[in-house]
């Protein structure tokens, strides 16, 4: 087995691209309209439809029936009982369309009956008690920080029936969370009041946290939870295709290039931001290779490849860990093999650290046999570091940098795993997803062997490998 190069990425250069960029109104710089060929507005429209967000005048959102029939279900019904003691818990990961899913709803019960929406993402308060006072000002409740929970609680309790529904939604829940849980409590209490006239929806990314972090509310309320899983990657491929259609512009795409992004995007976090985010560089991506007046060329699996690298390349949180030594990089392919082995969010400290133990014999063998890489005669790679004391206070001293860079997060308990009751602390990622990360390792690693095992356990490392373009 040859000695693998080390991964470089070529970026073109960007000298005329924001100005063309701008010219084609693919930024939000205003500019004069531009004479375009067919091509090319083609490009535009399905760059237009791979924004963010929700598109306008879309219908209901594709692939999430069930999920939407539960949610509309329990809010209409609460709504019009003048309100219930039952919670709405929404949860799953990020980027799997709870919030939109939610306001859609909503949205179509506004039209059907008379409701008061107090909608608070709890990720933008400074601290969890100021939900309090976001809740005044939207009940339109004169008070201030001090006074806001006692005043909306009275507000609560003396409401009349022919006061509306209050549909209080709160987003990112998780956020709420404190030493004491007053926050959460006192929320909740407010179910019990009788003339609250109060319909409660929360949105989580943890699926546990009734049970884990809040005993008393799961005991006293009936809890009515919406799991939504991660897109896969027919979900992907569908809602990439729907909106591609809305713009007319389906054809703008290569199937395989959808299919291919779908995949990879379920193979790692199944989060359809990431698919759009993609999809979209990618058309710019072709955009600025392709002349305003030339033949129509549609995106293909280079522009897709491009723009995943350029992605990267451009959060910090990448160009960090690419700047790690070899031994720290190393610990985090062990980090990364055992989230895919064992499919999970999280996984034991203590299985990361036999992990990185393997990896470094593997660099060592394969240094032996010359295909080591440069460093591979630093002390980490000698037989001496196979002693456990030294490998406790390596690793130790990697899970505090890595978690500092926020890079990765080290826990006490699993979130959400057979193996919670295990024992012993579990790191989970942070900042970039299990697919970002491997790609950035991926660009500085030498060794030919961990480049396979980093490969070789992700969903779509033969797609990857069948439809790589050949430099």
């Amino acid at each position: 087995m040859g000695r693998v190069q080390k991964r470089r990425v070529a970026m073109a250069p960007f000298g005329s691209s924001p100005e063309k960029l701008r010219k084609l109104n693919l930024t939000d710089t205003p500019c004069a309209a531009v004479p375009l060929s067919p091509h090319v507005a083609k490009l535009m429209s399905a760059a237009a439809a791979l924004r963010p967000g929700i598109p306008s005048g879309s219908g209901l959102l594709p692939c999430r029936a069930l999920e939407r029939k539960k949610i509309a279900a329990h809010l209409h019904g609460g709504v019009e009982q003048g309100g219930t003691t039952q919670v709405l818990y929404v949860s799953g990961m990020p980027g799997t369309g709870k919030t939109a899913i939610v306001l859609e709803v909503l949205e179509q019960l506004r039209s059907q009956t008379q409701f008061k929406l107090v909608h608070i993402n709890a990720m933008r308060l400074g601290a969890p008690a100021q939900v309090f006072r976001e809740i005044a000002d939207q009940m339109d409740c004169q008070t201030n920080n001090n006074e806001a929970c006692n005043d909306v609680t009275d507000m609560f309790n003396t409401r009349k029936m022919e006061d509306p529904v209050v549909v209080l939604l709160i987003d990112e829940v998780d956020c709420l969370v404190t030493p004491t849980q007053a926050v959460l409590y006192k929320l909740f209490d407010w179910l019990g009041m009788p003339n609250a006239r109060l319909v409660l929806a929360a949105i989580s990314n943890t699926m546990d946290l009734p049970e884990r972090l809040l005993p008393r509310v799961a005991s006293r309320f009936y809890i009515e939870r919406v799991d939504f899983a991660p897109y896969s990657k027919a979900q992907l491929y569908e809602i990439l295709c729907s909106r591609l259609k809305r713009q007319k512009a389906l054809d703008a795409f290569g199937d395989v290039v959808l299919r291919l992004c779908a995949a990879r995007v379920a193979g790692a976090t199944g989060d359809i931001r990431k698919a759009l985010q993609v999809c979209r560089r990618a058309v710019e991506t072709r955009l600025m290779s392709t002349s305003l007046d030339g033949p129509f060329q549609p995106v293909t699996i280079s522009d897709l490849e491009a723009a995943e690298k350029e992605l990267i390349l451009a959060n910090p949180i990448a160009q960090a860990v690419m700047a790690l030594g070899d031994q720290a990089r190393r610990f985090l392919a062990a980090l990364v093999i055992e989230l895919r082995s064992k499919e999970s969010e999280a996984v034991l400290l203590r299985q990361v650290e036999v992990r990185f133990q393997r990896l470094l014999a593997i660099v060592a063998n394969d240094h032996e046999r010359g295909q080591g890489c440069a460093d591979a005669k630093a002390p980490a790679m000698t037989g001496d570091f196979s002693l456990a004391v030294e490998i406790d206070e390596v690793v130790g001293m990697f899970c505090k940098r890595l978690e500092a860079m926020n890079i990765i997060s080290k826990q006490a308990h699993l979130p959400f795993s057979a193996e919670r009751d295990a024992g012993g602390h579990v790191l989970s990622l942070r900042s970039l997803d299990l697919e970002d990360l491997t790609n950035t390792l991926l660009k500085v690693e030498e060794d030919s062997t961990l480049c396979e095992l980093l490969e070789g356990g992700r969903p779509d490392a033969a797609q990857t490998r069948i439809y790589k373009p050949i430099d």
